[in-house]
This record gives structure tokens, sequence and C-alpha cells, in this order.
């Protein structure tokens, strides 16, 4: 009915790739449905009814009378070389790494602002524009020994600082920890090194400097991987929809301090063959080498100190 308020209006030719809006509904017809991080399209971001009733051909045409005159897509809506080759990272099974989590109900805040996806070699990221429906950039992310600073640059993370010595500590997942880091209560927070094998000073020296530094806590970002390698999308409706449905699967979701090189984390991986779901534990790290990406990347497997069978 009042379609005259939103129409789109043809984008300007000869824009930089990174600087050319595409529309949800582009970015599903050029991926042939979700992107792997699902930034772009997920579960609660598609409009089934819609793609039910006309199929994606109106999507297909919208997007060719926009984007044609950029060279990007051709009158039909084929994509360019150039494109193509920028996009081919998004579906596929690779690993994913977002600047925050995915929604996980309808009507949830989008907190993300970027997902890249890395698959054999190249890497792609999908960069969410300010302001309601204002659409994405696709933005490839170059050579390899570039991803992460252009990773950082696009979401506004620092550079990751090193610690002396490295430490990790595993345990079970335990809300205390967050509590008793934030509280700085370096009693529970020895006690608690003390039971997994740590003499506790790492942790306890990060506890009092954050109850003291505001720009360390202020430095905070909220991160998250996942490793799809091995897995198989769904493309049962149609269109494709990303699983982590093999047993290589897992994930990381960070707390992290880069300019203290300190990653507080919550990791899921199978625990065995034949599991159904991940299994969750905790791990901090003090990182004395490598870039964030190196950390965000390098996937934990279940940890065989905490099996229990």
């Amino acid at each position: 009915m009042f379609e005259f308020l939103t129409r789109r209006h043809a984008a300007q030719a000869e824009i930089p790739l990174s600087e050319v809006r595409f529309t949800r509904e582009d970015l599903f017809v050029l991926l042939g449905g979700c992107d792997t991080g699902m930034l772009a399209n997920g579960e609660f971001t598609i409009d089934f009814d819609q793609l039910e009733r006309r199929g994606t051909d109106p999507w297909r045409r919208d997007m060719a009378e926009r984007l044609s005159p950029t060279g990007l897509v051709d009158a039909e809506g084929v994509p360019s070389d150039e494109l193509e080759i920028a996009i081919r990272p998004l579906n596929k099974p690779g690993e994913v790494l977002d600047d925050g989590s995915t929604p996980q109900a309808a009507g949830e805040r989008e907190t993300r602002t970027v997902s890249a996806v890395f698959y054999e070699g190249d890497g792609t990221a999908i960069k969410r524009m300010p302001g309601r429906r204002a659409g994405f950039n696709i933005v490839p992310l170059g050579p390899e020994a570039e991803w992460d600073a252009a990773f950082r640059l696009l979401s506004g993370i620092g550079a990751l600082c090193h610690v002396g010595k490295s430490e990790r500590i595993v345990s079970d997942v335990e809300p205390r920890i967050g509590e008793s880091i934030v509280r700085n209560d370096a009693d529970w927070l020895m006690s608690f090194c003390a039971d997994h094998g740590s003499d506790g000073s790492a942790l306890v020296d990060f506890a009092a400097r954050l109850s003291s530094d505001r720009a360390l806590r202020s430095s905070k970002r909220y991160i998250v991987s996942a490793d799809y390698r091995g897995c198989t999308f769904d493309r049962s409706l149609g269109f494709s929809i990303p699983q982590g449905n093999s047993e290589s699967f897992k994930t990381k979701c960070a707390y992290a301090f880069p300019s203290a090189g300190v990653f507080l984390t919550s990791a899921g991986a199978f625990a065995r063959r034949g599991d159904e779901s991940l299994m969750e534990f905790s791990v901090i790290d003090f990182v004395s080498e490598g870039t964030l990406l190196d950390y965000m990347l390098d996937f934990y497997e279940y940890p065989e100190e905490l099996r229990r069978w």
C-alpha cells in the first residue's frame, strides 16, 4: 500500500564494491539462501510467507534494476566475476567470525555489525550499515595475512596485545567465574585456580586491574566464532540454511580484552561420537602470541580432563 515510501533508488555506477548497498533480499538471491553467519538472512529475518507465495524472482528483478548500473550484476541479476569471487565464501561451510552473537528468538535485537566467513583461503565480510533496514556492504578481506587487520577495522576492535607468559585455565561452565572477576574476589579466584592447576596470579592480577582501570573495562568486546568445516548445509526447502551438523563443529563465545591479551571464553564442542548437542565449557586464556583472528579461529576439542565417562 505504501510502497512509494520505501522505493529503492538505482545505485550509482562505478561505486567500489565495498561501498555498494545490498538488501537482505539481494544477498538471499546471490547466495542461494542464508549467509553462513546468518547476519543478513537467518531463521528470524526471512519472509517465508512471501518466499513461498512469490519465490525469489521479484527480488532478483529488483536487484538487477538497482545494481546493474554498477556492473556488479547484469540485467538478469547474474553477478559479475568480481562479485562472484567476493561472495564465494559467504554461503560455504567455513569458519565464521562475528562481532556479537546471533539472535536466538524472533524480535530479539541484532547487535552484530560484522560477520566474516573464511573458506579455502578466501575471506569476505558482510557489514551491516547503520540505520533500520539500511542494508549491507560486502567487503572482501584481501590476502590471508590481512584478515585480522581488515576484520578489526570493520568491527572497531583494537589489536591484540600479548601477555608475557601464556596461560590457559579450563573448567566446566561456572557462572561464579565472571561474577568473581567483576567483584575482584581474590580469595574465590585463588581457590578456583588452585582447583584447576593454576597458581592464580595471572587471573587475580587481571581482576584487580579490571576493577581499577576504566579504559580496560570499556575495551571489552563480545566476539563469536564457529567452525562449520565438515558440515553440510540444509537445502530441503530449496535454499541453503547453515547447519552445525558435523562432529567437527565447534564454537567460541569470548569476552575479549584485546589490550590485556585476555579472553574469557565459553566454548562448545561435541564431547563424544554420536552426541546430538554441543557440550559447553569455560576457558580463560592469557595470550602471548598471535592475532585476535588467530585466537578466535583456534577451536578447542572437548577437554579430556572434563570427561566423566
